[in-house]
């Protein structure tokens, strides 16, 4: 079980029936689909820290091929400026277009210790009644970019998934490696506490060696069911304009490679017809300020 150091309180506030919502780095976090996504709320919802995870007992620094658990250094003129490590830290949010309140934890996925680190977590869930948990992540598929990607669950109970089912998210078959995602949903089983994993289906091209590392269209996806599901009244037009600029830089690309525009095209079939879109159609403008962004190689970051 997690030890009282294991958790830093920073606040003890009265929450109404919380909900939790949780986006680690890490194994499946493609397109930053957890991580992004919990930075756009973070930056829309402006919610206040609840509570920290120290790195010390869960997390090795220099893991070989993996540079993200690394801090953030910035060196100007040969002084430090700036020294940023991982964290792993809790924020709540008091929803005034609900009644339920929001815990959202953002953190970095453990090395060690994995069930100490899921009971450290389900510890905060437990100490303000959380009744419900969602975990978000993204999963590399051959989703055509021009199209919008799906979204899968798995869920804790048959009645949630059955609820999950009535807001356009499928349901996962799947038997292999687990995570500390599968982690936290055996322990939630046995707490009998409610979790759901949402994972968007990320734009990924094999063939042409092509992992897209930041894709706005998987953050979008989740956010729009998560607003739903959460009551949570966000405008979500940042993410619509992201999105369309995205496609418009890989669709750029895909112009220039006969080869690749085929690929895509044969996806694109596979797919089916593409479905209604909330994304406003680019300007002829706004078009080549995207592609400009894409051959400068610094495309605008979702924060």
């Amino acid at each position: 079980m997690a030890g009282k150091s294991d958790v830093v309180y920073t606040a003890r506030p009265s929450l109404r029936q919380p909900y939790m919502v949780i986006g680690l780095n890490g194994w499946v976090d493609g397109g930053e689909t957890a991580t992004g996504s919990l930075r756009f709320l973070r930056r829309r919802l402006r919610p206040r820290k609840l509570a920290e995870i120290p790195l010390g007992r869960f997390h090795v620094y220099q893991v070989p091929g993996q540079l993200s658990l690394r801090p953030h250094c910035k060196v100007e003129e040969g002084l430090l400026k700036e020294y940023a490590p991982q964290r792993n830290v809790f924020y709540y949010w008091v929803n005034p277009h609900g009644d339920r309140d929001i815990i959202l934890f953002q953190g970095v996925e453990p090395n060690l210790n994995w069930e100490e680190y899921a009971a450290a977590v389900l510890g905060v869930a437990r100490e303000f009644e959380v009744s419900r948990i969602y975990m978000l992540g993204g999963v590399l598929d051959k989703t055509p970019h021009t199209r919008e990607p799906g979204v899968s669950c798995v869920c804790t109970s048959e009645e949630l998934r059955d609820e999950l089912a009535h807001h356009d998210i499928d349901l996962v078959d799947y038997e292999g490696p687990g995570g500390i995602r599968t982690t936290l949903m055996y322990l939630c089983q046995r707490l009998h506490l409610e979790m759901a994993l949402l994972h968007a289906h990320v734009t990924y091209y094999p063939e042409f060696n092509m992992v897209i590392t930041h894709n706005p269209k998987a953050i979008r996806a989740v956010l729009k069911r998560l607003n739903r599901l959460l009551s949570l009244d966000l405008d979500l037009g940042e993410l619509d304009r992201q999105s369309s600029e995205f496609e418009a830089r890989i669709s750029y690309m895909a112009l220039q490679n006969r080869e690749f525009q085929s690929y895509v095209e044969a996806l694109e079939k596979d797919y089916g017809e593409p479905e209604a879109d909330d994304a406003p159609e680019l300007s002829a403008d706004e078009a080549i300020h995207a592609v400009e962004e894409l051959l400068r190689g610094h495309p605008d970051d979702e924060g």
